[in-house]
């Protein structure tokens, strides 16, 4: 992504260097409806690759969870920090929080992340039947359908509702205590918002930086602080997509570095909120 620094808001001109050094790659993500796609392509809704070696995913009360989304690295760009091989799948629940947990945010139980480092074409040696909820269940979902992934690859600047945004830009500990410090009349609409516009965190992508409609689940708990965007979906009504959370909001999971260097996806954390 490429930005014009001269319409940074004028109280962040000062910080533009900042800005500048927080650049990282991400893969923004393009989707469309999609009836027939193959057990093993990349896909956000639909049915999972799976291994007739491997069980389906359930959660707590032994409920199916939903697929949300499927990564097959080798239809991606390369990204430095992802694999280039392997399918690593996003399962959630079906509860009226989508199986999210916000007190113990890694715990995965009602949702599930499982990566595959060898794939198979064979259909031979995958399911190919996949169990559903009891129509006398409420099952709740932020997704209908299936959609294909077009892949693109970017450069991103550190998104403003990212936790790190006031430490490593502002030298504050929190963005909102650079209003104390700010000469306009309110931060919000000349400072928070215009950044936000400019280099906007919004949209599906892999890696980068993160968007919120609410907070970053990461600003207040020291021992997830360190991790970093895994994967984003956010509502989408556009083009045959529906994707909705909850009210317009957005799903995250978030990854320590060194897990995700070692293909450990046993600690991810699944965040999501809505406005």
């Amino acid at each position: 992504m490429t930005i014009d620094l001269q319409q940074l808001p004028a109280a962040l001109q000062a910080y533009k260097n900042q800005i500048l050094a927080s650049a990282k790659p991400s893969i923004e993500m393009q989707l469309s409806p999609s009836e027939h796609l193959n057990l093993w392509q990349s896909k956000v809704g639909g049915e999972p690759y799976l291994p007739l070696t491997a069980s389906y995913p359930v959660d707590r009360e032994g409920r199916p969870l939903k697929l949300l989304a499927q990564l097959n690295f080798s239809e991606m760009p390369a990204h430095p920090d992802f694999p280039s091989t392997g399918i690593l799948q996003f399962f959630i629940g079906t509860d009226d929080l989508y199986g999210a947990d916000f007190d113990e945010p890694r715990l995965q139980q009602d949702f599930r992340v499982q990566y595959f480092e060898q794939v198979t074409q064979d259909l031979a040696q995958l399911h190919q039947v996949f169990p559903s909820s009891s129509n006398a269940d409420e099952v709740y979902s932020p997704l209908t359908g299936q959609y294909a992934l077009t892949f693109n690859p970017t450069e991103q600047y550190i998104s403003i509702e990212d936790t790190h945004f006031g430490r490593q830009i502002l030298a504050v500990d929190q963005v909102f205590d650079f209003e104390e410090q700010f000469e306009g009349e309110d931060f919000y609409e000349e400072c928070y918002e215009p950044y936000a516009d400019l280099c906007p965190a919004n949209g599906h992508r892999i890696g980068g930086y993160p968007f919120f409609t609410q907070s970053d689940p990461r600003e207040l708990n020291p021992t997830i602080q360190d991790y970093v965007l895994l994967l984003q979906i956010d509502s989408d009504t556009d083009n045959g997509v529906d994707i909705m959370w909850g009210d317009c909001g957005v799903g995250n999971f978030f990854i320590h570095p060194d897990d995700l260097k070692n293909r450990d996806f046993s600690n991810v954390l699944y965040n999501w909120d809505c406005a």
